[in-house]
């Protein structure tokens, strides 16, 4: 594995400094930074004329500087179709729900006016800004109640499919009191028509968005790095529910993108590392460069993530990208102790240091963007740390052996 990824959020930058986030990141080895360029609100890191700024400091520029120094490559991540600002500005172009219309911050994916501003946006960056990627999230629906108005049915209809069974599937699914979707699921499976419609009315849409951000990037800036971030149920051999609700196709992507960033948070779906490698695995069976998204977030723990990345070693990835930095403590194995770089809001006040035939629990006081000198009278195979009672997720970067 070569890559070693992070996805960052502006407020690193905005409140640790480039210069510091950057010398973290280069002491963990980090050679690839996916940086929330624009996200869900709408607001950009970097400073350009169409939405409004994160903040009064050009961020993306900062990161850029201080990373590009080190050999640190840059992605700007783009939270592509999900966008408060526009919306506020364009109600018209959300997404509806069946049953509760254009309820939130989602746009449609077939908005050509959103889609004139998303490349608007994508060719200010990549001529402005010497960014090595593109990485696109939120590209695919969001569930399978989401894509119901007028124009959402015609093209449903001139698919092939009818909207009366369509709607009766929906509800049998979410809104009855059985609420089951499995019998969807077969019936997409065993070739239902309309639901066969449905499916592939929504994976033209994602494609086609997708494919439109893609080719003006490469237009603006042949060369650059081209990624996104997908959901994991669309690897699975049996894609059926990711058809559905995703239209987010690994067969498409294997064509739109340099990389694939599958996102296989083993705890936030209550997985093993087992499943990690499984996800790993098919994702490469589709022809796609692999870096494996693994979970450093709450609910994430030091002995999980571990876990997950052994399950890659001798799977042919890429790489690995964190989500995220500043969600998990980073440790570094130094001079005999392990030092506690704690990137939490909150104290730590408990390490478990673990060996092979060794075990030590130490309280300690680990404040916030602190670093905290933990000795160690043993080598240290795992650690787990603890903000008073909750066990968070740790990044333990060992020496090099």
């Amino acid at each position: 594995m070569n890559i070693t990824g992070m996805w960052m959020w502006p407020y690193s930058v905005r409140t640790r400094g480039a210069a510091k986030t950057v010398e973290n990141c280069v002491r963990a080895g980090v050679t690839d930074i996916y940086f929330l360029t624009k996200g869900l609100e709408g607001t950009t890191a970097y400073h350009g004329s169409m939405a409004p700024y994160d903040c009064e400091r050009d961020l993306l520029q900062e990161l850029i500087t201080a990373a590009h120094q080190n050999g640190i490559r840059v992605h700007a991540w783009f939270t592509s179709a999900c966008d408060d600002h526009y919306k506020h500005l364009h109600p018209e172009s959300g997404r509806c729900h069946l049953y509760r219309g254009k309820d939130r911050e989602l746009i449609s994916l077939r908005d050509e006016g959103y889609l004139s501003y998303m490349k608007d946006i994508v060719r200010d960056v990549c001529r402005r800004y010497d960014v090595d990627g593109l990485h696109l999230d939120y590209i695919r629906y969001n569930h399978m109640l989401y894509g119901w108005d007028e124009q959402d049915l015609a093209r449903y209809e001139k698919a092939g499919a009818d909207a009366e069974p369509l709607k009766a599937w929906m509800h049998k699914a979410f809104e009855s009191e059985e609420r089951n979707l499995e019998p969807l699921l077969d019936a997409y499976r065993a070739g239902d028509k309309d639901l066969r419609a449905f499916a592939a009315v929504r994976r033209q849409d994602v494609r086609h968005f997708a494919k439109t951000m893609c080719d003006i990037a490469r237009e603006e800036k042949p060369g650059i790095i081209l990624s996104a971030a997908l959901m994991p149920e669309g690897a699975y051999e049996d894609s059926a529910y990711a058809d559905l609700h995703y239209g987010q196709s690994y067969e498409d992507a294997a064509k739109l993108y340099d990389f694939a960033l599958p996102m296989a948070y083993s705890k936030a779906y209550e997985k093993d590392s087992a499943w990690v490698r499984y996800v790993a695995q098919r994702t490469l069976s589709f022809g796609l460069k692999t870096v494996m998204g693994l979970h450093a977030y709450e609910d994430g723990t030091g002995l999980q993530l571990d876990a997950d990345m052994d399950a890659l070693r001798d799977v042919p990835v890429q790489g690995i990208c964190l989500f995220r930095e500043g969600a998990s403590v980073m440790a570094f194995e130094e001079n005999g102790a392990v030092r506690l770089l704690n990137l939490l809001p909150d104290r730590v006040t408990r390490v478990i240091l673990m060996g092979d035939e060794a075990e030590t629990d130490i309280p300690v006081c680990a404040e916030p963007n602190r670093e905290t000198e933990v000795p160690a009278s043993f080598p240290v195979r795992h650690l787990r740390v603890f903000v008073q009672e909750k066990e968070v997720s740790v990044w333990f970067v060992r020496k090099a052996k």
